[in-house]
């Protein structure tokens, strides 16, 4: 969904001013980032987390969030210990490539529906929720143009990457958003189940894209039949009862995903 071309949604769809101040104007370009070099701001949004050169309070939190906390023969992420119930073990960068690529299959090896404009790629992108920045990466190669930033809780994105792609190691859910500039486009994909308050997640997006962007929410919803065929003692039905009541348990529940247009109109967004 777009966010309106004009400064204002039209009167019945009109957001709420937004709560965000403006960073520091010294930001890092594209150029000067992949030097690891900050034009007075080490808190740029510019500055990958994973750059050869990092500022000296960066460093200390990468030692912080690289102490994964192991549980059952898995690891979790260390910032933010407990805020997203996934595993970031190998096991689990491979089923997020692999999922990734099953996406790519099911909309016709697109990364994106929205029908932006490729003669003018968008300048700024969000990816929230990048995991293992796959398709964080495949936008940059695509768009060289365009300046990606993923975000996630767990520092497991490769060192190699197109040098117009940045990860950063963020709360997505914190408020204000600390970003120094705002989006085009903002790529949401399968964090339901991690997310404690997607309406307020859909306003952060909003109040971050400049007019006419876009936000595409992609997530995925419990398994329902319609002639009867999910039966009760099923492992899917099972599954889809105890994901439901852990998720709920940890204030993430899943399967929001087919209030979406109601949330994202709510936030003040519509359609093109």
């Amino acid at each position: 969904m777009s966010a309106p071309e004009t400064s204002h949604a039209p009167a019945f769809l009109e957001a709420e001013p937004s709560l965000n101040t403006e960073a520091d104007s010294a930001t890092t370009s594209a150029d000067e980032a992949s030097d690891g070099e900050s034009a007075g701001n080490d808190e740029s949004d510019l500055d990958s987390s994973l750059g050869a050169e990092v500022q000296p309070s960066t460093m200390s939190l990468r030692s912080s969030i690289l102490r994964y906390r192991e549980e059952n023969g898995r690891t979790y992420h260390a910032y933010k210990d407990g805020a997203y119930l996934m595993p970031n073990d190998d096991l689990e960068l491979d089923r997020l490539d692999l999922q990734h690529n099953l996406f790519l299959l099911t909309m016709g090896n697109k990364l994106f529906l929205s029908p932006l404009d490729h003669e003018k790629p968008p300048q700024r992108v969000l990816d929230i929720g990048t995991g293992t920045g796959i398709w964080a990466i495949d936008f940059a190669d695509d768009n060289p143009a365009s300046t990606v930033i993923g975000v996630d809780l767990s520092p497991v994105q490769p060192s190699y990457v197109p040098p117009n792609a940045y990860f950063q190691i963020e709360d997505i859910e914190e408020e204000p958003w600390s970003f120094s500039q705002k989006f085009d486009f903002v790529h949401s994909r399968m964090n339901t189940g991690g997310i404690r308050d997607i309406p307020k997640l859909f306003r952060q997006a909003y109040d971050n894209l400049n007019p006419g962007g876009w936000i595409e929410a992609t997530d995925g919803a419990l398994a329902t039949s319609d002639d009867g065929t999910l039966k009760e003692d099923s492992a899917l039905y099972q599954w889809n009862l105890l994901l439901s009541k852990g998720t709920e348990v940890l204030g993430t529940p899943y399967g929001a995903a087919p209030t979406y247009k109601e949330l994202l109109r709510e936030a003040g967004f519509i359609n093109a």
